[in-house]
């Protein structure tokens, strides 16, 4: 073997870079690690798109490469890259916008999160407890819990037929793999909703039914729920002039009150302006946080000049 010098790293190969976040960050760890590699080269592209012009009228960099230029530069079937192209949607990784017949899908790159909260249990929720979780807010809430119920159910029961062990089997790895990501994707919706049930409505009411079919959706709204109800308790302790005239006149519900008007402009916007329906809950999610941020920034910015 002829060790790598110095010279060789300065000046002369050549390397694809995939963010340190896409290892490290939890978020990520579902991740298949194909999906990354295919990441770092379509943002080393970036660069070409930058030298060619690539640039729309909002400023944001895009590429033209093929499902075949990816094939064959990866040595990958045309099946196997559709699916990593449609994973990194579902991680808010890439977006894309069709161009017309025989023309090159444009591609955005997305940014990678490199700071994600991730709320821990000392132990995973059982079918039990996540009955038991349903059962409670029954008791207190009798008001259309028949109507919830199987919804619910659906999104939240681990224990969902489609992810049953019998039938694993008669699986590829790859397919197996699939039916493991979905089945922790569920499990931590549960943990989510568990740990904030004042969430609970707000998340039933927008989840599209394709999260039923696709739960890292469902996963990324959650989080994203959990992320900016935490922004406006954070901004409310801080005194946020806003959140505290708010607070005089909703009292203990002005978080949940302020979250869903936020809320529902993301998803009007959205109705509007949303190009892929699978990057539905990546663009929720980094939507809603950017809302979140400019709304208590502003209110702290008119609080400042008053």
């Amino acid at each position: 073997m002829e060790r790598i010098s110095l010279k060789q790293v300065e000046t002369s190969e050549r390397f694809y870079r995939v963010p340190k976040a896409l290892l490290l960050n939890p978020f990520y760890k579902d991740l298949k690690p194909e999906s990354k590699l295919v990441y770092g080269i379509l943002k080393d592209r970036l660069e070409l798109s930058i030298r060619n012009n690539r640039v729309d009228e909002k400023g944001h960099v895009y590429l033209n490469f093929s499902i075949k230029s990816l094939e064959e530069l990866l040595g990958f079937s045309n099946k196997k890259i559709i699916a990593i192209k449609k994973e990194l949607k579902q991680f808010g990784l890439i977006e894309e916008e069709r161009q017309g017949l025989n023309k090159s899908n444009r591609i955005y790159v997305g940014e990678v999160e490199s700071e994600f909260e991730v709320i821990h249990r000392s132990k995973p929720m059982g079918d039990k407890e996540v009955n038991n979780l349903h059962i409670r807010k029954c008791k207190s809430d009798t008001s259309g819990c028949e109507e919830s119920t199987l919804q619910e159910v659906n999104i939240l029961h681990t224990n969902d037929t489609e992810l049953s062990d019998t039938e694993t089997n008669s699986l590829d790895e790859d397919e197996q793999n699939l039916k493991n990501s979905k089945q922790n994707s569920f499990q931590k919706i549960a943990e989510h909703i568990s740990s904030h049930p004042e969430l609970r409505d707000i998340f039933l009411e927008i989840t599209p039914q394709n999260a039923l079919n696709e739960p890292q959706a469902g996963l990324l709204i959650v989080e994203g729920l959990v992320q900016a109800e935490n922004a406006l308790e954070d901004g409310l302790k801080k005194g946020n002039s806003k959140m505290l005239e708010n607070q005089i006149i909703f009292g203990d519900q002005v978080v949940i009150r302020q979250l869903k008007i936020v809320v529902q402009e993301q998803l009007d916007y959205m109705a509007s302006h949303l190009v892929e329906p699978t990057a539905f809950g990546s663009y929720f999610k980094r939507g809603l946080k950017n809302r979140i941020v400019i709304w208590l920034e502003t209110a702290r910015l008119t609080n400042h000049l008053q």
